[in-house]
C-alpha cells in the first residue's frame, strides 16, 4: 500500500496533498489558452466568422493573382488598369497564398493513397477478438446499426456486412483463402441477431476510417503562420519554465510551418523522430512524469500544467537528498497543425520511447495523456516491457476506452457541425490535413481500444489509475465511459437526430438507482478511479487553475506514492 494513499503527505514544495480531498493549494499561473469554446451565440458568431474567413483568403488570392496576371499580360499602361492595386507587399503575399493554395490541394490529393496496415492478425488472434467483441456487446443490432452510421439493419447487405467486417479483421485485404472465415463471422452476427441479412448490398455505409477518403480542409499560408507564432510562443514559455528541448532533424527542418526557436536549442534526442522537453530527474524516492499530449496545436495548451506540476513536485531550492523529479513532455507533430511526416507506427513509437526513456534515467514513471494522447498510451500499457515501468497513469478526456462503440469515429469523422463547439472541433481538427491523414490513414483501432479488464489487469498488478472525464465532451460519451469503468455497464450506440437533421452519436446505458454514484467519489490514490468535471467540454479542464487543481492532486500523489509491488 503506497504512503500517498493512506497519509497526508507534505510535498517538498510545501504544498499539502491530502488523498479524498478534492483540491490542492499552488501558486496560481496564468490561465491558459481556452482548449474548446461554449455554445453562445456570439461564440458559434465569432468561430463561423474565422473559419469563413480562413476559407476565403486560399481561393479570394488564387482569383487576384489570375486577373493580376490577366491585367499585366493583356494591358498597355496605367489608364487600362481595371484590377484594384494593393501594393507590392499586400500583392506578394497575395501570390504567395495563391501558390500555397495549388499545394495545398495537390496534397491533399496525394494524401488520399491507401493505408499501410499493421501485419495482418493471425486466425486464432482474430477469433480471440471476435469473442472479446461479443462479450462487450449488449444489443449486437444497436451495435451494427452505430457502425453504420444510424442505419436500420435492414438497410444493411450482406455485401456490406463482408466488406465491413474484411475492415475490422483484415483492414480491406481479404484474399481468396479468408473468404470463408469472413462468411463464418456473418452468420455468428446473423445468429446474434437472430435473423439474416439481405442478400446483395443494401443502402447503408459502414464506417471503415482507414479505407474511406479522407476529409481535409486546405489551410492558407497566414494560417500557418498563426502555428509559427503559436510555437514560438510555446518554446520561450517553456524554456523560462527551465524545461530543456530535445529535437530531431525532423522536428527542427522536416515541418511547415518552420520552427526557428528549436534552431537554438543544441540538445539532440537520442530517438530519430521523436522530439521532447524535458526535466531532469534526479531523486531517488519519488516517480517522474511522463505527458502525452492530443490533438490541437502542440504543447502549447498544457504549458500551466506542466509548471504547475514542477512548482508543486521540485522545491526553489533543491535539496540534493531528495533530488528533483523529472518531466518529460513528447511532441506529435502530425497531431499539432503541422505539415510533417506521418504519425509514428506503434511499434516504432514503443522503441523510439524506450530510447529515451533510458537517456532521461526514467527507470520507472507515471504516465499522464490526454485525448489523443490515450492512444500513445494505451500503446505503452499494452507493451509488457514499458507497461511493467509505468507507476501509475492519469488519463484525461481518453478516446481509447470504449473505442470499440463507433461514437467516437462518428462524432470526430462523419458528424455534420451545428454548435460552435462541433464547428472548432470540425475545422480545426477533423479537417487539419495532417490530423485527418492520421485519424485516416494510421488509425489501427484494433491496436487502440482498450478494454476495461486491461485496465483492471494493470491495477491487479500495483497500478494505479485515474480517468478523467468531463460532462459536456462533444467527442467522448463520459456518462457511458465512467459507467463502464465502475459499473461495467455495456452502453449501445445510439444516433440522435433533432428537428434540424443534426445527427450526433451517443452511447446509451441502462440506468440504475446508483447509476451516478461515482461521480462523486473523493479520490484516493487507489485503484481505478475516476474524476467527473460537471459542465466542461473536452479539453476544458486545462482553462483554469481550479479546474487543473484536481488533475495536479493526482500526479503528485502518484509521483509520492512507494513504488507499487508488482505479481
Amino acid at each position: 500500500m503506497s504512503t500517498a494513499a493512506n497519509c497526508h503527505v507534505q510535498t517538498p514544495s510545501g504544498l499539502p496533498f491530502t488523498p479524498g480531498r478534492r483540491r490542492v493549494v499552488f501558486t496560481p499561473a496564468s490561465r491558459s489558452a481556452s482548449n474548446m469554446i461554449n455554445n453562445s451565440r456570439v461564440e458559434y458568431c465569432f468561430i463561423r466568422t474565422c473559419i469563413v474567413l480562413l476559407r476565403l483568403i486560399g481561393p479570394a488570392s488564387v482569383i487576384y493573382t489570375l486577373l493580376a496576371a490577366i491585367q499585366i499580360w493583356f494591358g498597355s499602361g496605367e489608364e487600362e488598369e481595371w484590377l484594384l492595386r494593393l501594393g507590392w507587399g499586400w500583392e506578394v503575399w497575395i501570390v504567395a497564398e495563391a501558390g500555397f493554395r495549388l499545394f495545398m490541394v495537390w496534397f491533399r490529393r496525394r494524401l488520399q493513397h491507401e493505408a499501410v496496415h499493421p501485419p495482418v492478425q493471425t486466425e486464432e488472434e482474430r477469433k480471440a477478438f471476435f469473442e472479446k467483441l461479443q462479450s462487450e456487446l449488449n444489443d449486437p443490432e444497436r451495435f451494427l446499426s452505430g457502425w453504420f452510421s444510424g442505419a436500420h439493419v435492414d438497410d444493411i447487405g450482406r455485401e456490406d456486412i463482408v466488406e465491413f467486417l474484411s475492415w475490422v479483421f483484415f483492414e480491406g485485404r481479404t484474399t481468396a483463402a479468408e473468404v470463408e472465415e469472413l462468411e463464418e463471422y456473418t452468420a455468428k452476427l446473423e445468429d446474434m441477431l437472430g435473423r439474416k441479412f439481405k442478400a446483395g448490398r443494401g443502402t447503408a455505409k459502414g464506417l471503415r476510417l482507414t479505407i474511406d477518403p479522407i476529409e481535409i480542409d486546405c489551410r492558407s499560408l497566414l494560417w500557418y503562420t498563426l502555428m509559427m507564432i503559436v510555437d514560438t510562443t510555446t518554446h520561450i514559455r517553456m524554456l523560462l519554465y527551465k524545461y530543456e528541448y530535445f529535437g530531431t532533424t525532423t522536428s527542427r527542418l522536416g515541418v511547415f510551418p518552420p520552427r526557428p526557436a528549436t534552431l537554438i536549442s543544441a540538445q539532440k534526442s537520442p530517438a530519430k523522430q521523436m522530439s521532447y522537453w524535458l526535466r531532469p530527474h534526479t531523486s531517488k524516492t519519488r516517480h517522474p512524469i511522463l505527458f502525452i499530449h492530443g490533438i490541437g496545436v502542440g504543447l502549447f495548451p498544457y504549458v500551466e500544467f506542466l509548471h504547475e506540476i514542477d512548482q508543486a513536485l521540485n522545491p526553489q531550492k533543491p535539496n540534493h537528498d531528495e533530488g528533483q523529479v523529472g518531466i518529460l513532455a513528447i511532441e506529435i507533430l502530425p497531431l499539432s497543425s503541422r505539415l510533417t511526416s506521418p504519425i509514428l507506427t506503434r511499434d516504432e513509437f514503443l522503441t523510439q520511447l524506450t530510447q529515451i526513456l533510458h537517456e532521461a534515467e526514467f527507470k520507472t514513471f507515471v504516465l499522464v495523456s490526454h485525448s489523443y494522447g490515450s492512444v500513445s498510451a494505451t500503446h505503452i500499457l499494452t507493451n509488457p516491457c514499458l507497461a511493467s515501468r509505468v507507476a501509475s497513469t492519469l488519463f484525461i478526456d481518453p478516446v481509447t476506452v470504449l473505442l470499440h462503440m463507433p461514437d467516437v469515429a462518428f462524432n470526430f469523422t462523419r458528424r455534420k457541425p451545428k454548435y460552435a463547439n462541433e464547428w472548432q472541433l470540425f475545422y480545426f481538427g477533423s479537417l487539419d490535413p495532417n490530423v485527418a491523414y492520421t485519424l485516416g490513414r494510421h488509425f489501427h483501432w484494433k491496436q487502440n481500444l482498450l478494454w476495461r479488464e486491461q485496465i483492471l489487469a494493470l491495477v491487479d498488478a500495483g497500478v494505479r489509475v485515474t480517468v478523467s472525464l468531463a460532462s459536456r465532451d462533444l467527442i467522448v460519451d463520459t456518462q457511458a465511459v465512467g459507467t463502464y469503468l465502475t459499473q461495467h455497464r455495456i452502453p449501445d450506440p445510439v444516433v440522435k437526430r433533432d428537428k434540424t437533421g443534426h445527427e450526433s452519436m451517443t452511447l446509451e446505458t441502462e440506468r440504475n438507482g446508483h447509476a451516478d454514484e461515482w461521480k462523486f467519489r473523493a479520490w484516493q490514490g487507489q485503484g481505478l478511479e475516476v474524476l467527473w468535471y460537471e459542465g466542461l467540454d473536452h479539453a476544458q479542464v486545462f482553462d483554469t487553475p481550479g479546474s487543473r487543481a484536481r488533475l495536479l492532486n493526482v500526479v503528485v500523489g502518484y509521483s509520492l506514492g512507494e513504488a507499487p509491488a508488482r505479481n
